[in-house]
């Protein structure tokens, strides 16, 4: 289980589901500045699209490795940004989009600051607008991957990463369980679908407790929020335990629980990262 490479014939797939309810429009610093949690997400979403399709890059072009879907989920709806399927690589890169230009301030060794400019394709607009249709998003998810499983059905299991600063506002907590253990039973020849869960941080949170990535048996915080956030969240398989023991500093990997709770903005990259590494499984 979860041994499959990537392939242009057994192909990846990453789903982001972005909270975009109106607690997104809180204020966060990224980036060197101040901005929008928003602004923030859509950011590291267009640079992880980016990213994922320079690492597709060949000789010849774009290599169709990966497929790639995005839903937003703010005021009374979850939908999907780009139709009712995954997209390949080959489609995002071809997508007509607006191209934005980011200020970024950096601070250099020497304590100079230093800012720049850099452009950037944006599949991904920053939304923050009403409630948390979190739980209509999980059932969108597992319609898609679903779909997707079908037609790959000795690929590599999908990964969903969905990104949150809040509670749902459309399901009790019995029942976003529920939806996700359906969601998690979305399958391929390879494995279960790996749903990963990253909780923003807000400015005024107590920042005292965070949970990254809880080995099997750790204590949690005695916080209901992320309590449940864990539960909703995939035990993580053995090709994962080597990277995030390094990052937590263990010299004996474990099995780990695919949750962060009260991550910076700065923080959510290195965690979508540790999210997307199936993905760099590639022949």
């Amino acid at each position: 289980m979860y041994k499959a490479n990537i392939t242009r014939q057994h192909k990846g797939a990453i789903m982001l589901l972005i909270d975009q309810s109106g607690s997104m429009d809180e204020e966060c610093f990224f980036n060197g500045k101040s901005t929008t949690k928003a602004q923030a997400v859509a950011t590291i979403a267009n640079t992880f699209i980016e990213e994922i399709i320079d690492r597709a890059h060949r000789e010849i072009g774009v290599g169709d490795y990966f497929d790639i879907a995005v839903i937003g989920y703010g005021g009374n709806d979850a939908k999907s940004l780009f139709g009712t399927r995954f997209r390949s690589i080959t489609e995002f890169n071809s997508m007509y989009v607006p191209i934005a230009k980011h200020y970024i301030v950096r601070k250099l060794p020497t304590g100079e600051h230093i800012d720049f400019f850099f452009s950037q394709r944006q599949w991904v607009e920053p939304v923050a607008k009403g409630r948390t249709p979190m739980g209509n998003a999980l059932r969108v998810a597992r319609t898609m991957c679903n779909a997707w499983c079908r037609k790959h059905p000795q690929s590599f299991p999908p990964i969903v990463i969905n990104i949150s600063d809040g509670e749902a506002t459309d399901a009790t907590e019995e029942q976003l369980v529920h939806l996700a253990e359906r969601l998690k039973m979305v399958a391929t020849e390879d494995g279960n679908l790996l749903f990963f869960n990253i909780h923003l941080s807000s400015n005024n949170a107590d920042n005292s407790y965070t949970l990254k990535w809880p080995a099997s048996g750790e204590p949690l915080p005695n916080i209901r929020h992320a309590k449940l956030l864990h539960d909703l969240s995939s035990k993580l398989p053995p090709l994962y335990s080597e990277a995030i023991a390094s990052l937590k500093g263990q010299f004996t990997p474990q099995e780990y629980r695919a949750v962060c709770y009260n991550t910076s903005c700065e923080e959510l990259i290195g965690a979508m990262y540790i999210g997307s590494l199936s993905l760099h499984r590639m022949l």
